[in-house]
């Protein structure tokens, strides 16, 4: 399945920065959840660098480490933001056997498919964590509409209670957010949504023709508002100490 996500984020790499409103939106309510550290932070989930830029005006005077597991999108980072140390790799994996001051990530844990074994791996001898992560709900228009149509299958995005298990142990604080954006059309709608890479949606068909003209149809016919369609996400913001 990782193989499948990371294929699609790659081919973002041209259309990430254009495409991630709900991103830089996210990244930007995580940002002011920050500690104050000394040690060095690490990233998990850098994508293009839209979070990276808020912990390298933070944390100026550490070593930031940035993981990834599209090489594309971390190149795009790494021409940015040239001090930090890049890793192509899986967050669930590290290549690392040591902890860090801080280790963050925005809108990346949805994309964990072992989370209560990999989040405390991940989170071994550090100290502190802020993450920001899309959880059940978020999509809450399409998850209706591709039931009644068949087209717009939505990733089975973990449920708030469950990732929260995920911690269990560590001194946590967390937040949910839920967002609404609206747009002109269905069709930006979903331009935007391949834009970011976030298209694996983990089912096996592809909807015919038939149901894409009826997934158009019905997205502002049931949901519309004004001319524009809404879009909702739901975020679970999460930080906290490891002891």
């Amino acid at each position: 399945m990782k193989i499948h996500i990371r294929r699609a984020f790659c081919s973002s790499s041209d259309t990430y920065d254009s495409s991630c409103d709900i991103q830089r939106i996210v990244a930007d309510h995580l940002a002011e959840k920050l500690p104050d550290v000394n040690g060095d932070v690490l990233e998990i989930g850098t994508g293009t660098g839209i979070f990276t830029e808020h912990l390298n005006k933070k944390y100026s005077d550490v070593n930031i480490y940035c993981i990834d597991i599209a090489h594309s999108l971390l190149k795009k980072a790494q021409k940015t933001y040239s001090k930090n140390i890049y890793i192509c790799g899986d967050g669930e994996r590290l290549p690392f056997n040591r902890g860090f001051s801080l280790v963050a990530g925005s809108s990346c844990l949805q994309w964990f498919q072992n989370p209560e074994k990999s989040i405390p791996a991940m989170l071994a001898g550090s100290e502190r964590f802020a993450f920001s992560v899309f959880v059940d709900g978020t999509f809450a228009e399409m998850k209706i509409l591709n039931e009644m149509t068949g087209f717009g299958s939505v990733y089975p995005l973990p449920k708030q209670d469950d990732l929260l298990k995920c911690f269990d142990g560590f001194s946590i604080e967390h937040e949910v957010r839920e967002y609404v954006i609206y747009l002109g059309s269905v069709q930006e709608f979903l331009k935007k949504q391949k834009g970011t890479g976030a298209t694996f949606s983990g089912g096996g068909r592809h909807a015919s023709k038939t149901a894409y003209k009826r997934f158009l149809e019905l997205y502002p016919e049931l949901f519309g508002d004004g001319g524009r369609i809404p879009v909702t996400y739901r975020i679970l913001y999460i930080t906290g100490f490891t002891s």
